[in-house]
């Protein structure tokens, strides 16, 4: 039940970065295309409001990510999905960090080359976690081993 909570939680962060994306985009592409602050207070405004949900995005997948893993560790499981995913996370935040450095420097050159890496960390969390499937099978299957288990003990014992 726990792995498929943390499953549950890398995804509904990965979809509150996903709607960062499309924010953006849709503020760059759409309403505003080719307009970029010029000031630094402008760029300090304009990263706290268009680009505050893909940052509260990338944070939330870097600290599911790694609760998720965290988990897995002091289970003593093994497998690579999560070392990999948590990989992605990190390689998104640090490309979102990169960028908002980038931008509070009123530098804009370097703002595609970080925006690939971000969305690239991102796809390698998105694809990694749609691959790996057996955290959600240990966790439908426990239960039914464990009620297998008890019950053995509880007919032994009667």
């Amino acid at each position: 039940m726990e792995a498929r909570s943390a499953r549950r939680r890398v995804w509904v962060a990965l979809i509150l970065q996903a709607l960062g994306y499309v924010f953006d985009a849709i503020w760059h592409g759409l309403l505003h295309p080719g307009v970029e602050p010029t000031t630094m207070s402008a760029m300090v405004r304009h990263l706290g409001t268009v680009h505050l949900p893909l940052y509260i995005g990338a944070a939330s997948v870097i600290v599911s990510t790694s609760r998720a893993l965290l988990r897995q560790i002091r289970r003593s499981a093994t497998g690579l999905a999560l070392p990999i995913a948590v990989a992605g996370a990190v390689l998104s935040t640090a490309a979102e960090a990169w960028h908002a450095y980038a931008h509070l420097r009123l530098d804009t050159h370097s703002a595609p080359m970080a925006g690939t890496l971000s969305v690239i960390g991102f796809l390698v969390v998105v694809i990694t976690m749609s691959l790996s499937r057996g955290d959600r099978r240990r966790a439908t299957d426990t239960p039914n081993a464990l009620h297998g288990i008890i019950r053995f003990v509880l007919q032994a014992n009667c």
